[in-house]
């Protein structure tokens, strides 16, 4: 299927439920405050390559043992890189690095959370995802300790 260079699109590719442990704080660093947040685990949903005319359902779990380390900048937004494997329900584990910015509102709440989602996929039926720049967006769920990281593909 061709692109356009001039119109780019975003398609939704597949949504993760990701639980994660309690808050680590490390302490202030050169670049701000240390946290690391642990992985739990997690599902996630989608469609494998949603650019083409039959895209196929593609699903799975978040994997424990990922972390997701994090900056608080001095001027109060948040770096994250959570690094983390999904397993699709087919068996094929596939590397997510996830490099997200925050903005916090006056309240507290996200104002602004997008990342940019760096994938690494076998040979076979997930090869597709090493050849396309995904973008993502970030929510806190709560009660849960869970995140809710939507990604999308970038055409």
């Amino acid at each position: 299927m061709p692109f356009s260079a001039t119109e780019p699109r975003l398609l939704p590719c597949w949504e993760a439920h990701v639980d994660i442990a309690p808050t680590l704080d490390h302490g202030a660093g050169p670049d701000g405050h240390r946290f690391v947040v642990p992985i739990l685990g997690g599902r996630f949903e989608g469609r494998l390559a949603p650019e083409t005319a039959s895209p196929r359902p593609f699903k799975g779990e978040i994997l424990p043992g990922g972390f997701d380390l994090q900056r608080l900048r001095p001027d109060g937004r948040k770096e994250l890189e959570a690094i983390y494997h999904m397993r699709t329900d087919g068996g094929v584990a596939i590397e997510v690095r996830n490099l997200v910015l925050i903005d916090y509102a006056p309240d507290g709440g996200l104002a602004y959370a997008r990342s940019r989602i760096f994938v690494c996929a076998p040979a076979g039926e997930c090869d597709w995802l090493n050849a396309r720049v995904f973008v993502g967006t970030l929510e806190v769920v709560r009660p849960q300790r869970q995140v809710l990281i939507r990604s999308f593909l970038l055409a």
